[in-house]
């Protein structure tokens, strides 16, 4: 499983982790799937729910309370259902932990994203489970 949590306007990568091996840039995928989505969006007036791709599949879960997008991609045989289930997870509890930060940062993300590192462990834990 492949993990991206992003702003969903800017693109800019609050968090990322990868349980496979990969060697893409982290980076620029971020941006690809943020103007994806907003391609989306801005042709069909809806945000991507699955696609496959590049041997993978992955699903979007938008979030405009926080204006974040929750990305996670994995091997084509996960079923997209088991994928999103898991990514909610990550989104709830991603949301619950970092609600104060929002508030605080007048419903901003700009600055500094190393305060959202600390919940990559929670991420692996989840992840190992």
């Amino acid at each position: 499983m492949i993990i991206w949590i992003l702003e969903s306007d800017s693109g800019v990568k609050l968090l990322y982790k990868s349980f496979l091996k990969t060697n893409a840039d982290e980076d620029i995928v971020s941006g690809f799937l943020t103007a994806f989505n907003q391609f989306s969006i801005m042709e069909f007036n809806q945000s991507i729910d699955s696609i496959e791709m590049g041997g993978l599949k992955w699903v979007y879960i938008l979030e405009p309370k926080y204006n974040l997008l929750f990305v996670a991609a994995n091997k084509k045989k996960m079923k997209s259902e088991i994928l999103k289930t898991r990514l909610n997870v990550i989104k709830n509890a991603f949301t619950k932990e970092f609600d104060e930060v929002w508030e605080k940062k007048g419903h901003n993300w700009d600055g500094n994203i190393n305060i959202f590192l600390p919940f990559l462990q929670l991420i692996e834990d989840y992840y190992s489970q």
